[in-house]
């Protein structure tokens, strides 16, 4: 009887640097957590009105594609506080919850409100 591990050749980890990251594009590797987490937090903190983002969770979708999705909180300023242009001691935020799909290339490719997106079960 033949071992598995005799027949299957096993993968050598990859060791993730930040001065891969700009290699990993033409050499067709897939992007690491630290990659996807960067990416995610500059697309958020690059929207109008964002004064703090904090990645929450990483999801690698598909090993094979490189589709990853992350959950953020976004911090933004209050929008009934300031459509009524009430006085504030102290400037008040809400935090709203985000879905960013991210590819192998790091662009991100949807992102959406966490409640408008209808929660997947697996039947």
């Amino acid at each position: 009887m033949t071992k598995i591990l005799d027949s299957v050749t096993m993968a050598q980890p990859i060791q993730h640097t930040d001065t891969d990251t700009d290699k990993s594009k033409s050499e067709g590797r897939l992007p690491g957590i630290a990659e996807v987490q960067q990416a995610v937090y500059e697309f958020l903190r690059q929207q109008p009105e964002v004064l703090e983002v904090q990645v929450t969770k990483l999801v690698q979708v598909d090993a094979e594609v490189g589709l990853w999705e992350a959950e953020a909180d976004v911090y933004l300023p209050n929008e009934a506080i300031r459509a009524l242009a009430l006085p504030v001691q102290k400037e008040v935020f809400d935090c709203k919850a985000y879905l960013v799909r991210v590819d192998r290339d790091l662009n991100i490719v949807a992102y959406s409100l966490r409640d408008l997106v209808a929660d997947r079960t697996v039947e």
